[in-house]
């Protein structure tokens, strides 16, 4: 699938001394003036916004944050110098990035109640406009959070399931070791059966259908409606683009990249068509009950011809009153054998023969 951009959103983050929301892109809190911490996660706003700043699009597309290997401050990407300590960042800890947030929305969301007072606020406010008092939440766990912590399987399924396969191959060996296991009887051939047969071809106009560019050259083109044909992952002209729900992915800077997974849905034509085609017309059939085989004599029209032969034989064996059917293979094996020889039959547990030895 092709990953489609929809646009960037600004994340947030919690400062842990005061409670404070703060934007994503801001580096220390709004209310105490602490530092984020590398260990300290982005949340995803409760009303998402797409950006329209230019100059934080830019600044989200530079990469993710560094922090400041000697006093810890986040630094924007590209940055030389600590913008506090003014400490070299050459060996400073790049802010994770690429971690799914959860799923993008653009609807209204609804106000917050002050964990304090109750007062209704606007989604993203990070103080009670009332009381002051700090409207900061525990981070909500990502999308990658929640598909990393597995569902705990169902013993009982797995056992049902184990048993199942051990019941499953302990019937396959057995099933093996009846059809292995076989008895030598003689048996005396009651009858036997052979039949052949020769197809006769003649050329007609034959209706078909297939995408455009397949039809074989020379065919008569019918009409043709837009079918829809494959999907891939690549934009093409006059596709059909079917997309996911969108999502969030942080860019380590304070901003999330809003993403969609998309495929293409490729139409076609689809077209009758009219072509000349031999096909079968007349079958041509000989039976017999003895051992000698011939095949038809076909006498064929001007624009005819001969098309698949066909043969087969069938010999029936009488033992202890009960009867077998054998087929052999070819016209020579089963000129062998004659009504009224005797043979020795290697019979399974199925009642299938399994070799066949003339007495």
């Amino acid at each position: 699938m092709a990953e489609k951009t929809l646009g960037y959103v600004e994340l947030e983050w919690t400062c842990k001394r005061c409670e404070t929301k703060n934007p994503g892109t801001q580096k220390t809190c709004s209310n105490c003036g602490a530092a984020m911490d590398e260990k300290d996660q982005f949340e995803l706003p409760t009303q998402q916004e797409l950006i329209n700043d230019e100059a934080k699009l830019a600044q989200a597309e530079k990469g993710p944050d560094v922090h400041c290997p000697y006093c810890g401050a986040r630094n924007p990407a590209g940055t030389q110098s600590c913008v506090q300590c003014s400490g070299d960042l050459a060996g400073g800890q790049e802010r994770q990035k690429g971690q799914v947030m959860g799923a993008y929305s653009d609807q209204p969301a609804a106000k917050v109640n002050c964990p304090a007072c109750g007062t209704p606020n606007l989604p993203n406010a990070a103080r009670c406009q009332n009381c002051g008092a700090s409207l900061g939440r525990e981070a909500k766990p990502t999308a990658t959070t929640a598909t990393s912590q597995a569902v705990k399987p169902n013993k009982t399924l797995l056992i049902l399931a184990g048993v199942f396969i051990v019941i499953l191959c302990l019937s396959s060996i057995f099933f093996m070791i009846l059809a292995a296991r076989s008895e030598a009887q003689p048996a005396l051939v009651q009858s036997v059966r052979w039949e052949t047969s020769i197809e006769i071809l003649d050329e007609q106009p034959v209706d078909r259908e297939n995408w455009q560019d397949q039809i074989p050259a020379g065919a008569e083109l019918g009409t043709c409606s837009e079918k829809y044909r494959f999907t891939q992952s690549e934009p093409a002209p006059g596709a059909e683009e079917v997309c996911g729900t969108p999502y969030t992915v942080d860019q380590g800077s304070g901003i999330a990249k809003v993403v969609q997974e998309c495929e293409y849905r490729v139409y076609d034509d689809w077209c009758t068509y009219t072509q000349l085609e031999w096909v079968v017309v007349d079958t041509e059939l000989l039976q017999g009950d003895d051992t000698n085989p011939v095949w038809p004599q076909l006498q064929l029209e001007a624009e005819q011809r001969q098309g698949d032969s066909n043969q087969s034989y069938t010999v029936v064996f009488l033992s202890d009153g009960e009867t077998y059917t054998y087929q052999p293979a070819s016209p020579e094996e089963f000129s062998r054998f004659v009504p009224g020889s005797e043979w020795t039959l290697e019979v399974n547990t199925f009642g299938a023969i399994t070799d066949i030895q003339e007495r």
